[in-house]
């Protein structure tokens, strides 16, 4: 492969800013975690597919290696580089946002995809990685002014504009996304704490606001929206029957129940891998998206539950030691900023199949069906092992 390089200055660092060696200091340990996070995924998938369509499971595999060239690709670049462009990825995803929904393809109620003849964009999906790289430049360009009052609101300023337009979508999973992950980063940049302690006090006081929304709330009777900050009915149903658990188990609630009974059935042990009946049977809707984890527990029970667990976690406390051990902040919060990201969706995901949230349509990295979650997930992977190539490196001033 010929090499192409060329110099930039970027953040008073000379780099090269293509290096396809950069392939052969790869950590290792991380790609393992991930291949064994995959497997597991297309196992899973291929019972998931048997009741559905064989298809799912062929395309998650694809899915795969073409998000492992992506990964590849992004090793090569220097991570300082593509920092540099966040201001123009943050418009470009902006503009997205806006054209989803000026027009934007409509499904199951939400607009979230951008058509181009065969191919779909998800572009809400995409924002995350753009967030991340948005508010690692932001941060590292304040630099310690971020424990002034005025820069530190101005982050959620620049977070909170691509969040309004992924709520417009609707779509309250990604835009959740977004807010922890403007928290921890902040965070890490060395923010003042009670500056933290404010906002995280004023997030809190959505809760009375929500408890008056759902104190009178009727599921039966849809009345229209009275202010612009209430929640649309659709939303409300979700969290009245999180609360009212008995409450249309065969109707908004069916989801929760069915995957509950779909985990608890599982036991210790598990039904056996493709005997799951709760799937093969279609009790269990979505469970080759949302709902996989619901899936792989009934199969491998308690124990393959843990194992699957236990490889998110060591494939995240992976990340958070590149956090800790890179040389410059920008790093640091470039990993700090994927982890969080990647948390989130295992965590959140984990909570609804097991009834502890409400459904919000959280996917799990490297085992729910999707194409631009894939990849955006694999696009993570690649961010992460880009970080420890510059541990141990001179910067040139």
């Amino acid at each position: 492969m010929a090499m192409y390089s060329a110099e930039f200055n970027v953040h008073d660092a000379t780099m090269r800013v293509v290096n396809p060696r950069n392939i052969l200091r790869i950590d290792w340990m991380l790609p393992i975690f991930v291949i064994l996070l995959a497997a597991a995924g297309w196992f899973t998938m291929y019972s998931a597919s048997r009741s559905s369509d064989v298809s799912y499971f062929y395309r998650q595999v694809a899915f795969f290696f073409i998000g492992a060239a992506i990964t590849l690709i992004i090793v090569c670049i220097d991570y300082r580089f593509l920092v540099s462009l966040a201001p123009v990825m943050y418009a470009v995803i902006v503009l997205l946002l806006v054209a989803v929904l000026l027009w934007g393809t409509e499904i199951k109620g939400g607009k979230r995809w951008l058509r181009f003849g065969l191919f779909n964009l998800q572009p809400s999906e995409t924002s995350k990685i753009v967030m991340v790289y948005a508010l690692t430049w932001y941060l590292t360009t304040v630099g310690p002014r971020i424990r002034n009052l005025f820069w530190f609101l101005l982050a959620f300023v620049i977070a909170g504009v691509p969040m309004v337009l992924i709520l417009k979508q609707p779509n309250l999973g990604t835009a959740g996304c977004l807010a922890p992950l403007t928290i921890v980063m902040l965070w890490v940049a060395g923010c003042k704490r009670w500056h933290m302690a404010v906002i995280i006090g004023l997030g809190l006081s959505v809760i009375p606001l929500l408890w008056l929304q759902m104190r009178d709330f009727d599921p039966e009777i849809e009345t229209p929206r009275k202010a612009a900050y209430e929640l649309k009915h659709y939303q409300k149903k979700r969290i009245y029957t999180f609360l009212h658990p008995e409450y249309a188990t065969r109707k908004s609630g069916w989801h929760t129940y069915q995957s509950k009974i779909t985990v608890g059935s599982g036991g210790l042990s598990g039904k056996g891998y493709l005997k799951g009946t709760q799937t093969r049977l279609n009790y269990l809707p979505e469970h080759h998206t949302d709902f996989i984890f619901s899936l792989l527990a009934e199969e491998h029970g308690f124990v393959g539950a843990v194992v699957v667990i236990g490889l998110f976690a060591a494939f995240l406390l992976r990340g958070l030691m590149y956090a800790r051990d890179c040389p410059e902040m920008m790093g640091t919060l470039l990993a700090s900023g994927i982890v969080t990201v990647l948390a989130f969706h295992v965590f959140v995901n984990i909570a609804i199949t097991i009834g502890l949230m409400p459904v919000t349509g959280i996917p799990l990295p490297f085992l729910s069906y999707g194409g631009s979650f894939y990849m955006t997930t694999m696009i993570c992977v690649g961010i992460l092992l880009n970080v420890p190539m510059r541990r141990g490196l001179m910067f040139i001033n």
